[in-house]
């Protein structure tokens, strides 16, 4: 027989699951602090990998400077679309103006994303580390530095209509001048193809060279991926656009 004041088995276990629940509950504000700690540490850690880039970077230089060389592009090709005369050409027109619209509201968009205005005061090109119009050494699509291509890099390119006057000044290289585009909404037909080729090829070898700087010093991976894929299919359209001209009769760019 047991003796009498011998506890039963549940009432021997009883302090044991206090003092279990006690250090439980002891660990339960523990660990609600060590996780929160973790969370914000994580949380900083996205702060500082997603923190805007700086208003002298080259990614938020690149985002304007290539909006408004991209404005140029459309402003042309949409010209070119309206009254040229070759079907190819005015196919080859469309979408480069359709590419590089959607490019620029990517641009606009990461602008807004960081905060920054969607332009700037002052000479462009400044974030090319001052190589100014020199930057990317004037390579063409197969990466030769001709003299077309130097031509356009300073800025140069503006003298298809002739001796280099006030108003064949480019704002940044490869952009047409107030001339030429002038040139270019007066004219019809194959002269509008051939010159519209021509003032594009220059465009693109000047937003080449701003687009292979950008894929090899800019700071964010989504800036670098864009300028790659503007250096691979400007550098293909660039062929196609010299193409035409060949077939159009006329001098290569």
């Amino acid at each position: 027989m047991a003796a009498p004041d011998a506890p039963s088995p549940g009432e021997a276990d009883a302090p044991r699951r206090r003092r279990r629940g006690r250090a439980a509950l002891w660990w339960t504000p523990v660990v609600v602090v060590l996780v929160a700690g973790l969370l914000a540490a994580g949380a900083a850690l996205g702060d500082l990998r997603d923190r805007p880039p700086g208003e002298s970077s080259v990614d938020v230089g690149f985002a304007r400077d290539m909006s408004e060389h991209h404005a140029q592009a459309v402003q042309m090709a949409m010209i070119e679309f309206d009254r040229g005369g070759d079907t190819s050409t005015r196919s080859v027109a469309q979408d480069i103006a359709l590419t590089q619209q959607r490019e620029i509201g990517v641009m606009s968009a990461w602008l807004s994303g960081w905060g920054r205005a969607q332009s700037a005061a002052g000479a462009p090109m400044r974030w090319m580390g001052g190589t100014g119009a020199a930057a990317g050494g004037g390579h063409d699509a197969h990466g030769d530095t001709g003299s077309a291509a130097m031509a356009d890099m300073a800025g140069m390119n503006g003298t298809v209509g002739g001796a280099a006057s006030a108003g064949d000044t480019a704002r940044m290289p490869g952009m047409a001048t107030p001339n030429e585009l002038r040139r270019l909404a007066t004219i019809h037909g194959r002269d509008l193809d051939v010159l519209f080729l021509t003032l594009m090829v220059h465009h693109h070898r000047g937003g080449l060279a701003m687009a292979q700087y950008a894929a090899q010093h800019a700071g964010s991976d989504r800036t670098r991926s864009l300028a790659k894929a503007m250096v691979l299919n400007q550098s293909i359209e660039i062929d196609q656009m010299q193409e035409a001209l060949a077939r159009l009769g006329a001098p290569r760019a």
